[in-house]
């Protein structure tokens, strides 16, 4: 097997070689990346994007610019340039979401304008049409595309957005809730669509899960410390860190979304090698290897057409009445403060949810709040090292908490106290609101296409091809 792995190390090396400056895909690449990490796919995704010689990377924008000022994912984009061997721009994004789809948040300060900036200055001075390729929020691109939709729509090749659920399904998804509007906006640009829902329906999904000592296991020592260094959170020198080890590897399974999209923007097509064995390869490779007849279906892109639907004027919000002696009431109290960030007890520049309650004992001490809510949804206030955070105000028998936004629906709130009693009320969330969209499939005028995992092996063809892709990288 490790000969196997070595012999298509040095095939993909000679089609590096061998691709010239005009064959090579013009790439922008959006992600929501930090150190210490919110999640580790995006160190994985980054990796893949410097593992493809196919990319001419053109710059990187860091994502959630405000919470990039407190866990800068700058580390992890210095180490992959050590490991392959280039040098590319990268910049910090906008540090707040659009407040109106149409927003070009001209008002954010100069240092969170960077992204925007880089954005138009690959376009404006590439001689060829460039890819977008976004990870976590569309905030960088739909900002720009308000500022300048002429200059997008004459040198975008591509968008693609990883992100949202399915088509026609409720779009309650992380990377949405950073900012609706932008999503929404891209629905309505024109600019030529790729979106990769990240959950769905009918295999309308990117999600697949790679057993992370099967894949780091398989990679060159740098890249094996830059994943250590990602998940062990590391403060030391992140270049230096590089030639350490041995380290123990990471073990269990890791949630990943972009791979199967970044290979199409790559250009690269699926081949199966053997039993159980896949690889993601150009055409040209797959020829050289003897593997053009074993083409493999593992995912499309379908023709769609999105169209955009304003929802009806919301009436006035319920009023929170007063509840029974020793009873809670809780109700959804909107969506603008920002008290909490996801896993992390202090702010990070994201509206948060509110729920207000009235009927806390004003005489007990607060132990704990859990919140629970739909698909399996929970969050804390104290840390535990899994949940999601939660903030809260009290007043006398009144208490905001604050929560990131994460799926509609019934929620229950409890209050637990220091002497061991609680208190319990269920409240619904409504929809984070704005416009929605319908999604008609290979319809006669498409304005888009979106993806869709087509075989039933596609969880398992990914994680393979993965392995494979990661080992040669660093190896040239």
């Amino acid at each position: 097997m490790r000969w196997r792995v070595l012999s298509i190390c040095v095939v993909v090396a000679l089609s590096a070689s061998a691709l010239g400056a005009q064959t090579r895909v013009p790439i922008l690449f959006s992600t929501d990346l930090f150190h210490p990490h919110a999640d580790p796919d995006d160190h994985y995704d980054l990796a893949c994007l410097f593992a493809m010689p196919e990319f001419d990377v053109r710059g990187v924008i860091l994502d959630l610019g405000g919470t990039q000022a407190k866990g800068s994912g700058r580390p992890a984009v210095e180490q992959m340039m050590k490991i392959a061997g280039r040098k590319v721009p990268y910049a910090v994004g906008l540090s707040r979401p659009l407040r109106s789809r149409d927003d070009k948040a001209l008002d954010e300060p100069d240092e969170f304008q960077a992204a925007v900036r880089l954005i138009f200055s690959v376009l404006g001075t590439s001689d060829r049409k460039v890819t977008l390729f976004t990870t976590g929020s569309c905030r960088d691109v739909a900002a720009a595309f308000n500022r300048e939709p002429k200059l997008l729509a004459e040198k975008v090749k591509a968008v693609y957005f990883n992100i949202g659920r399915g088509p026609n399904e409720s779009q309650e998804e992380c990377n949405v809730g950073y900012d609706p509007p932008a999503y929404l906006r891209l629905f309505e640009s024109g600019l030529p669509l790729y979106w990769c829902p990240c959950f769905g329906k009918d295999r309308y999904e990117t999600l697949y899960t790679a057993d992370q000592t099967t894949v780091v296991g398989a990679c060159t020592r740098p890249v094996q410390n830059y994943f250590v260094y990602c998940l062990s959170r590391s403060k030391d020198d992140p270049i230096a860190f590089l030639a350490g080890g041995p380290r123990p590897l990471p073990t269990g399974p890791r949630a990943m979304w972009c791979t199967a999209p970044m290979f199409h923007a790559a250009g690269r097509e699926v081949y199966q090698r053997g039993a159980d064995d896949f690889v993601a390869l150009s055409p040209g490779a797959a020829q050289a290897q003897g593997l053009a007849g074993k083409r493999v279906t593992a995912y499309r892109f379908v023709p769609m057409r999105a169209s955009l639907e304003e929802p009806a004027r919301a009436g006035a919000e319920p009023q929170l009445k007063e509840p029974a002696p020793g009873k809670l009431a809780a109700a959804f109290a909107g969506r603008s403060k920002d008290r909490v960030g996801t896993g992390r007890p202090e702010p990070d520049g994201q509206p948060d949810c509110c729920v207000r309650v009235l009927g806390a004992d004003p005489q007990k001490p607060i132990k704990n709040i859990v919140l629970t809510g739909p698909n399996k949804g929970r969050w804390e206030h104290v840390e535990t090292g899994r949940w999601w955070r939660l903030a809260y105000e009290r007043t006398g028998r009144q208490l905001d908490g604050y929560f990131q936004f994460y799926a509609s629906g019934e929620h229950q709130i409890e209050i637990v106290y220091q002497d061991g009693s609680s208190q319990r009320a269920r409240f619904e969330v409504p929809n984070a609101g704005g416009a929605s969209f319908r999604v008609a499939i290979e319809p006669a005028e498409p304005n888009g296409f979106v993806f869709r995992a087509m075989d039933p092996r596609y969880r398992e063809i990914m994680a393979s091809a993965l392995k494979h892709l990661l080992a040669g990288l660093g190896r040239e």
